[in-house]
């Protein structure tokens, strides 16, 4: 699992490669463009509230701000790339108010494929192979948010922000000065979660991602990722990828 809330937001940095296997993501956005390429397996993505099941072959184009999320079996292997609009300014700026009606590729990832070191004009290449690939198969609308979804962006930047410390949807309610049970609903059918587990799954990615990463102690991660009780960190860790911290750790 990765954390990409930040993406097409570092100084300088154009791209990130991810080759991901049997891994799944819950509802997100980001600034920057997505390229998902299937090389083996299925993989259910939802953007916008919309379901696709992309198959092995496959791939999807997913703008800016899009609020994504995807469900792998344990043998798909996903090949992600993650785009600053500024890689490809030609197309950001014909396309950044607008929204494909579908952002299935079908066949992409058997034309293309994201290797390890491409240098940034082959990243550049791949990239507007799939742009065109795009204006051939699907239509555009204008990119025109509902008031919903505008507040349920909102609510996931929220989140972002604050996942590290101990964090309530009271608190968000009265943040954003809107009735509990309604912000309640809206999460849960945008995001297919309640917003503890949303949460939850936040903060398990980014332990991971620390897990692997890091040198520091399940203790000092579980306390950075908004976990007072280790032992709290430790359950919700294993319920959620199905092993422990410290197996994580020796696994890496």
């Amino acid at each position: 699992m990765h954390f990409f809330q930040n993406y097409g937001m570092e100084p300088g940095i154009l791209f990130h490669q991810l080759h991901l296997m049997g891994e799944s993501f819950p509802s997100h956005y980001h600034r920057a463009y997505e390229l998902l390429l299937v090389q083996q397996g299925t993989l259910l993505l939802t953007v916008d509230g919309v379901e696709e099941e992309l198959l092995a072959g496959d791939g999807a184009f997913i703008f800016g701000n899009q609020i994504h999320s995807f469900h792998a079996q344990p043998e798909t292997h996903l090949e992600v790339l993650i785009i600053a609009p500024e890689l490809i300014p030609d197309f950001h700026q014909l396309y950044q108010e607008k929204l494909p009606i579908t952002n299935r590729l079908p066949q992409a990832a058997a034309a293309l494929s994201i290797q390890e070191h491409m240098t940034v004009f082959q990243i550049k290449a791949c990239v507007y192979d799939c742009c065109a690939r795009l204006l051939n198969d699907t239509e555009f609308r204008e990119l025109r948010n509902s008031k919903s979804s505008e507040l349920l962006l909102q609510m996931l930047r929220w989140i972002m922000s604050h996942y590290q410390k101990t964090v309530t949807l009271d608190q968000l309610a009265s943040q954003l000065n809107y009735d509990y049970k309604y912000l309640s609903k809206l999460f849960i059918r945008g995001t297919g979660m309640g917003f503890n587990e949303y949460v939850n799954h936040l903060r398990i990615i980014k332990a991971r991602e620390l897990l692997q990463n890091t040198e520091l102690s399940i203790q000092e991660i579980a306390h950075l990722c908004g976990y007072e009780a280790v032992r709290t960190f430790n359950r919700n860790y294993k319920k959620i990828t199905q092993r422990a911290p410290s197996e994580e750790r020796r696994a890496h």
